[in-house]
Parts: C-alpha cells; sequence; structure tokens
C-alpha cells in the first residue's frame, strides 16, 4: 500500500443515484412550473435553492454563515426577484401545483448541488457528472419507453438542435457548475448561480432586440455585486491577530 495521504472516503450508490435523479427531475420540476405559472414566478421559486443551501451547510456544519454569504445571499435573491420584475408584474391566477412544482425545482437544484460536492470530491467533476448523467439517462430511457420511440428527434434535420441542446445546454452547463462548486464550494457556487436569469435578460437585450427596465437593470446590478464581493472576499488574505 502506498504512504501518501488517504483519498477521500468513498461515496455510496445510493448518493450517485440521488443526485442522477435530482439532475434528471430538476428541469422537469422547472417546466412544470412554468407551464403554470408565471415564467418570472417560476425562476423566482428555483432561486430560491441558494438560500436552502446556505441554511443546510449551516445546520449541518453547525455554524453560522458568514458574513459576505449572509449579504452575497440576500442581494442575489433581491436581484433575481428585480430582474425578474416580479414587483411590477401580474402574476395571474396562482396556482397551488405550479408553486409545488416550483418549489421542488427549488428543492432539487439544492440537492444536487450539494450531492455533487460530495460526489465531484470522490471522482471528481468529470467522474461525478458521468455517473450522475447516467443515472439520468437511463431514468428518463426508462420513461420513454413508456411513451413510444421518439422518431421526431432522430430526424436529420433535427439532430444538430438536439446535440447542442443535450450537449451545450445540459451537459456542459452542469459540469462547468459542478466543476466551480469544487472551487469555491457548494454557498457560493448556488449563489453565482443567480447569474443565469440575469444573462438571460441581457441575451434576450443583445440578440432578440428586448428592452430592459431599470429594474430589470437594477435586479441583474445586486446580483453582479452579490458574486463579484464573494470573490473578492475569498481573495482577501486572513488578518493576523491583534496582539
Amino acid at each position: 500500500r502506498g504512504l501518501g495521504p488517504p483519498g477521500p472516503p468513498p461515496v455510496s450508490p445510493m448518493l450517485i443515484a440521488a443526485l442522477g435523479l435530482s439532475i434528471a427531475l430538476v428541469n422537469a420540476a422547472y417546466y412544470l412550473a412554468i407551464d403554470r405559472l408565471a415564467v418570472a414566478l417560476a425562476v423566482v421559486l428555483q432561486y430560491t435553492a441558494p438560500a436552502l443551501v446556505v441554511t443546510w451547510v449551516a445546520v449541518a456544519a453547525r455554524r453560522v454563515p458568514s458574513r459576505e454569504v449572509l449579504i452575497a445571499l440576500v442581494a442575489a435573491v433581491a436581484g433575481v426577484v428585480l430582474a425578474t420584475e416580479i414587483p411590477a408584474g401580474d402574476l395571474g391566477a396562482v396556482d397551488g401545483l405550479g408553486l409545488a412544482f416550483g418549489l421542488a425545482s427549488a428543492v432539487l437544484f439544492a440537492a444536487y448541488t450539494l450531492l455533487s460536492e460530495r460526489v465531484a470530491g470522490a471522482y471528481g467533476s468529470v467522474g461525478a457528472m458521468t455517473r450522475a448523467f447516467t443515472v439520468a439517462a437511463a431514468f428518463w430511457i426508462l420513461v420513454q419507453t413508456t411513451r413510444g420511440w421518439p422518431a421526431e428527434l432522430f430526424e436529420p434535420e433535427n439532430l444538430p438542435l438536439v446535440l447542442f441542446v443535450g450537449l451545450g445546454g445540459t451537459l456542459a452547463p452542469f459540469l462547468l457548475y459542478v466543476w466551480g462548486i469544487g472551487r469555491v464550494r457548494a454557498e457560493r457556487a448556488t449563489i453565482a448561480a443567480t447569474l443565469e436569469p440575469v444573462l438571460a435578460a441581457l441575451f434576450a437585450w443583445l440578440l432578440l432586440d428586448q428592452s430592459l427596465s431599470a429594474m430589470q437593470i437594477g435586479g441583474g446590478m445586486l446580483v453582479i455585486g452579490a458574486v463579484a464581493m464573494l470573490q473578492v472576499a475569498r481573495r482577501e488574505p486572513a488578518r493576523a491577530p491583534e496582539p
């Protein structure tokens, strides 16, 4: 046996299966929420996940989150609320099942964030995602067997878009997110993930000629400021204790 330091503790197959299923189901829950709620409300519900992650880490570690994390969490969630124009929007009728799906997407988002940190610690980000996506793919293949062969997906004219969504829109973002978790930890990574709706609004403005309101711009600045503050705080050297 080698004399080097021991490797990370092994990860049980149940945790890997839970990670794969949470990845498989998070987008499904989100899309079902969007189908029954205003998009802005569904987005805000999903991005309560950072609060769940910070709370879980605090309870598990039995320590209060740092001041920087708490400030960034409040700013980021508030920024998402403003960026989606919830205060000014007409949310219409709020559907109870839609709310349940939205909250489920937040729980699943938080779950795969925390599970990814554990599994990637043992297998690396590529190894963790290989295992998780194998489970997720097996799950959706089983689901699809009850719905018949999806011939439309394999038509030659559709294959480029299918590959783009599968690789560029799903596999690559999950892999990069898990890679980031390994470097900044779950709390900071999930707060940084609130940049997604802000960037979506920015690209809609740049590419689709959508307008941005002052509320959306203010919300985006809050989110960017929260992520930047965490990064600055992470780089600051620890102060020597005063005599």
